[in-house]
């Protein structure tokens, strides 16, 4: 039994033994997994501009560079050079090369060292998928797995992986990446001299370095090159044209414009594959970027150190440009914090968004809104806002309040409408920073006391552009034009509030006929600026762009007085003046059901013989005024005694005029207006303009206006004692700059004499 036992045992062992011998032989025809063969690790991420140009290259999971490029694509230049180089007989072998490996076990035990291992391509391949330690066991697991991979893959295909996975030194993997790099161009398009000096590369990296010693790596060219020769790959004739052609090497260098607009891409997720086809334009990245850094410079006396910029294309949504600095590689100034997402005050860039929540519930351009001392009640702390300038206004027309951005006329209307309507509103725009209750901000919302973000407020500002649509920003190509939802306001309403915005005489008051949100086109514009002189912002837009600028300091430090016309203005003009260099704005239609009215200047009514200043305004059908002025009397003189009583403090403050009197206006008023006469306003005496040679000369003019008593009808322009036109109120007109001296002269009749006020400017060529 024992022996019989012992019999079964070594059979038992033997069956082992053998199964054990097929099951090692049959593990050489097991191919290698999908998920190993993967290009993940290796796979860098280009970031496009919206024209192709390089923005960034972000590194592979192996921190390098590498794209994946099919075997078709690389030059067969390459592919001889890599055989003659690292493994001749490919097509032949199986995986592994015992040729090869016996003579380079000879030539190791010749020198005493490791010289040679011996590797073909497909155990290369290996290597670098894998990793393995360089050791005699992982070189038997190499050998394993590159015989399945032989199994796995075609040999063309092992080649294709070999070419794109192999390192090429600084971190650069596979020669597409490589060619890139050191020649600056395609490999498909390499010579015999370029294949066989990047094919030199990967024998030793850092070695072959040509960065540090292009000298090594020649010699490794030189011997492929006689490989080939002797190999007779090529002809003595191509040998000595190779050897002696020069390879021109790259300067070093790594692309990475519009760097807060690739750390955007990246750390949010967005594209995928090896490339991302961005909607940025670098070539207005770039212009922006200079404008922002000229801008800076000059503010930094008045303690500036930053701003932002996001433009948006209206109809696509597209972001075309995004600084979320004024430099990213200022690390004294925290360069790479983005303020573009960063929540910051926005000042009175809320106020469009109150008046077109009003217009929603009434509220026309024209209708009155008091500019007058006034106190919000509160549990806290009573809230009384006050106007930039330090005055009240009186009775003032939605159009001008909203245009000049007087703050106690936005805080009155806000009072008829309610807080609550307000946040909705801004909720509906996408503006979801401000996640406190109506309670929370009170009525100084509409003077921007709760922070939002530069992105959400040129979203809200591209809703308006659009006629009242939302299409959400896109940043990649591939994502679709998306159309949020139904219209946030109605054609109607956004038109009003844009044309508001873009009404260049409406603002003057406020901002002087100069500012710089003055351009030669029509383009909608709104500053802001937190009261504690924190932030500031200008917000505008025509039909084709919104642009938004923040300006102010990442460590909030207050500037000095600077203001969002004074800071973020300046930008925002020469930004329109860049998008619009070539070519001209598309206009704004008026839209259906909008109708044009005259009506008092001052009284928003519908004018009468006694109204001495007629407009016209815009109005949504259905909202036409039908009173008639109560301002004026028929005579023309103001009727301040059928003002409402609530102007009566203003009146006894700025007018001298007691609302308990029964008096009419005091008759000084006018021996005053009398003796002030016609003033031109603009421009300035001995004034200073130069024509810009890169400007279309129709963009290039100036308006003359002037101020005039209240019975001027009209006043007469002349230059160099020419008569050139005659205007109504508010008495300005256009003049094309010519280079010359030119003496302009405005006159105008009042209590049946003649006024007239003179002055001098010069426009150099």
């Amino acid at each position: 039994m024992q022996i019989f036992a012992r019999y079964e045992m070594k059979k038992i062992q033997k069956i082992d033994l053998v199964f054990a011998c097929l099951l090692g032989l049959l593990s050489f025809f097991y191919p290698i997994s999908g998920r190993d063969l993967s290009f993940d690790e290796v796979a860098s991420i280009k970031i496009l501009d919206r024209n192709g140009y390089l923005l960034r290259e972000v590194l592979s999971i192996q921190q390098g560079k590498g794209h994946w490029t099919p075997l078709a694509e690389i030059s067969s230049r390459a592919v001889e050079a890599a055989i003659a180089a690292e493994d001749k007989r490919f097509y032949a072998h199986g995986g592994v090369d015992p040729l090869a490996l016996a003579r380079a076990f000879w030539q190791n035990l010749s020198s005493g060292k490791i010289v040679s291992g011996g590797s073909t391509i497909t155990q290369q391949v290996i290597r670098n998928m894998f990793r393995f330690p360089r050791n005699i066991f992982y070189k038997t697991i190499e050998m394993w797995y590159a015989v399945r991979l032989e199994h796995t893959l075609s040999k063309n295909k092992i080649m294709e992986h070999y070419f794109n996975r192999i390192p090429f030194g600084n971190q650069t993997f596979g020669i597409e990446a490589a060619s890139q790099l050191y020649l600056g161009k395609k490999a498909k398009d390499l010579t015999w001299a370029e294949a066989s000096f990047l094919i030199a590369l990967p024998k030793s990296p850092t070695h072959y370095n040509p960065y540090k010693d292009v000298s090594a790596s020649k010699q490794r060219q030189a011997f492929i090159l006689t490989k080939l020769f002797e190999n007779k790959i090529i002809s003595k004739d191509e040998w000595d044209r190779a050897r002696n052609e020069p390879v021109f090497l790259f300067p070093k260098s790594s692309p990475f414009f519009a760097p807060h607009f690739c750390d955007h891409l990246i750390q949010n997720g967005y594209g995928s594959g090896s490339s991302i086809h961005s909607t940025l334009d670098l070539a207005l990245q770039t212009e922006v970027e200079k404008i922002i850094q000229g801008h800076i410079t000059n503010l930094q006396p008045e303690n500036v150190t930053n701003a932002a910029v996001i433009i948006l294309n209206n109809k696509t949504g597209d972001v075309l440009a995004l600084a979320g600095s004024s430099d990213y590689f200022d690390d004294r100034h925290d360069g790479q914090y983005n303020a573009v997402f960063a929540k910051r005050q926005p000042g009175s860039a809320l106020k469009p968004f109150t008046y077109a929540a009003a217009m929603n519930k009434g509220l026309t351009a024209s209708t009155i809104v008091p500019d007058i001392e006034t106190v919000i009640p509160s549990e806290k702390a009573n809230f009384t806002p006050h106007n930039y300038d330090n005055q009240f206004h009186g009775p003032v027309r939605a159009r001008i309040a909203l245009a000049c951005s007087y703050n106690v006329s936005a805080v009155r209307v806000l009072q008829n409408i309610g807080v609550e309507s307000l946040l909705s509103t801004l909720h509906a725009c996408g503006v979801n920073s401000l996640t406190e209750t109506p309670e929370y901000y009170g009525h100084g919302l509409t003077l921007g006391n709760g922070e939002v973000t530069l992105f959400e407020l040129a979203r809200a500002y591209s809703i308006l552009a659009n006629r009242g649509q939302w299409i959400e920003p896109r940043f990649i190509l591939e994502q679709p034009v998306h159309t949020v939802r139904d219209n946030i306001f109605s054609p109607q309403i956004s038109f009003l509030i844009t044309d508001i915005l873009s009404d260049h005489n409406a603002r003057t008051p406020a901002f002087g006929y100069d500012s710089p949100l003055s351009l030669p086109f029509p383009c909608a514009a709104k500053t802001g600026t937190s009261s504690d002189f924190k932030d500031n912002m200008t917000v505008g837009y025509t039909a084709d762009y919104t642009v938004g600028i923040w300006v102010g300091n990442f460590d909030n430090t207050p500037m000095r007085q600077i203001s969002g016309v004074t800071g973020a203005g300046p930008i925002f003009h020469d930004i329109m003046m860049h998008l619009y260099k070539d070519r001209n704005p598309t206009m704004m239609t008026v839209p259906a059901r909008v109708v044009k009215k005259n009506v008092c200047s001052m009284s928003g009514d519908l004018p009468h013989i006694g109204c001495r200043a007629g407009i016209e305004e815009f109005f949504i059908e259905g909202t036409e005024p039908k009173t008639k002025c109560s301002f004026h009397q028929s005579n023309g003189i103001l009727n301040y005694a059928l003002l409402s009583p609530v102007y009566q403090k203003w009146l006894a403050q700025y007018s001298g005029y007691n609302l308990t009197s029964s008096e009419e206006k005091k008759p000084s008023a006018d021996i005053q207006q009398e003796q002030m006469g016609i003033r031109i306003i603009y421009p300035k005496n001995k004034a200073i303009f130069k024509i810009d040679p890169n400007l279309k000369r129709s963009y290039q003019s100036i308006y003359f206006e002037a101020w005039a008593p209240e019975q001027v009808h009209e006043i007469r322009w002349y230059v160099n004692n020419s008569y050139y036109q005659a205007a109504s109120k508010p008495f300005s007109v256009m003049w094309n700059l010519s280079p010359g001296t030119y003496r302009i002269r405005a006159e105008g009749k009042f209590n049946q004499k003649t006024f007239v006020d003179e002055l001098s400017f010069e426009v150099l060529p």
